[in-house]
């Protein structure tokens, strides 16, 4: 999972661009790997027969390196398009990986193989590059490498036209890397920015329909609790003292729907409604402290803080008790305030207090 996670967080650096075109996936560094192998297969094959120093299968091993470096840094390296100071040490790698190869090689070369594995190497590379953004760069080092090649060409006695001549077919697969690039990549930033815009659009659809639902709940509640007082107002039924406190408790329940939402449970609401009824003024606030916690997190501090509140409120006998989640952003997500003739106490409840039941369970009020 933490391997999962960190591929995650290396496609999110790489851009949304590049990871359309699979740069950097699973498929594509297993063919990367494929043509690795390959490489060192032929070039081991081409050159096996010809007896070649020790210093020329250093050259050879060195240029393989380096193109190994080169690749992975176009597979990891983040940034869209590929940042400046890697697209130069890339290309860079390139051309000298192609120099080091082929300046290894026997004098003159006995078969059209052995420039092979480095031609080939340098345009998967270059053309990579093209795709990151960067096909200037991508163009201006195969033009190196076409300089390098025949010069290494004059020189290895095959003649310079021979060595421009083995970097020729590179150019069309560089052509078509660079039209992918050009053509495709505007395309893809305009899926991703389309995605973006519908996931934007379901998270506000899912805060309307969240809010559509907490309407309707406080609508039924009102429907519920008020309704029948409503009634019997608008038929000039008489209130009895009993009724009248009903009604005042019934009115107060429902503000603290509207100014404390995120303390609307029933273990709250009836604990509140016993302790008015005791005569003890209850205030019930909500900052939004609950807003920024993730859903799950949420309820189960919802869950967790109605119980310790509701608990609180039963040990309250008269005064004042005022209990507020705190706003986003404080240690402290709520506190329940009490203050009556004899005491005044202050029960603070942070993140930690909710995930330790026994945290909660330790929270009483001083006496």
């Amino acid at each position: 999972m933490t391997c999962d996670r960190d591929s995650a967080a290396r496609a999110d650096d790489r851009g949304a661009v590049v990871n359309a075109f699979g740069i950097g996936s699973r498929p594509l560094r297993v063919m990367m790997a494929v043509f690795a192998a390959s490489y060192v297969m032929l070039t081991v094959c081409a050159n096996f027969s010809e007896s070649l120093a020790t210093w020329q299968w250093a050259g050879l091993t060195a240029g393989f390196v380096l193109f190994l470096v080169a690749g992975v840094a176009l597979l990891d390296a983040p940034g869209d398009p590929l940042p400046t100071p890697i697209t130069v040490v890339v290309a860079a790698l390139a051309v000298a990986a192609v120099a080091a190869t082929l300046f290894s090689l026997p004098f003159p070369v006995t078969e059209a193989i052995q420039s092979g594995p480095p031609m080939g190497a340098s345009v998967i590379v270059l053309a990579l590059l093209a795709v990151r953004g960067r096909p200037l760069a991508a163009w201006l080092a195969s033009a190196a490498i076409t300089v390098v090649a025949a010069v290494w060409g004059q020189i290895s006695g095959v003649g310079s036209e021979y060595g421009v001549s083995i970097t020729l077919p590179g150019y069309a697969i560089m052509i078509m890397g660079s039209l992918f690039s050009l053509m495709l990549r505007p395309m893809a930033r305009q899926i991703y920015a389309l995605r973006a815009a519908n996931e934007r659009q379901v998270a506000l659809d899912a805060a309307a329909a969240a809010a559509a639902e907490v309407r309707d709940r406080r609508l039924a509640a009102l429907d519920e609790r008020a309704r029948p007082i409503l009634t019997w107002i608008a038929e000039g039924r008489r209130f009895s003292a009993d009724e009248v406190t009903v009604a005042r408790l019934i009115e107060a329940q429902l503000r603290d729907g509207i100014r404390a939402s995120g303390l609307d449970v029933p273990e709250v609401r009836d604990a509140a409604w016993r302790a008015r009824q005791r005569g003890v003024r209850v205030v019930l606030l909500d900052d939004g402290g609950l807003s920024v916690l993730a859903e799950e997190e949420a309820a189960l501090a919802r869950e967790r803080l109605g119980a310790a509140i509701a608990e609180l409120l039963a040990g309250a006998e008269s005064g004042r008790v005022t209990v507020r989640i705190h706003p986003p952003g404080r240690e402290t997500l709520a506190s329940v305030g009490v203050d009556t003739d004899d005491r005044v106490a202050l029960v603070g409840f942070t993140i930690v207090d909710i995930r330790d039941p026994s945290a909660l369970r330790d929270k009483r009020f001083a006496r």
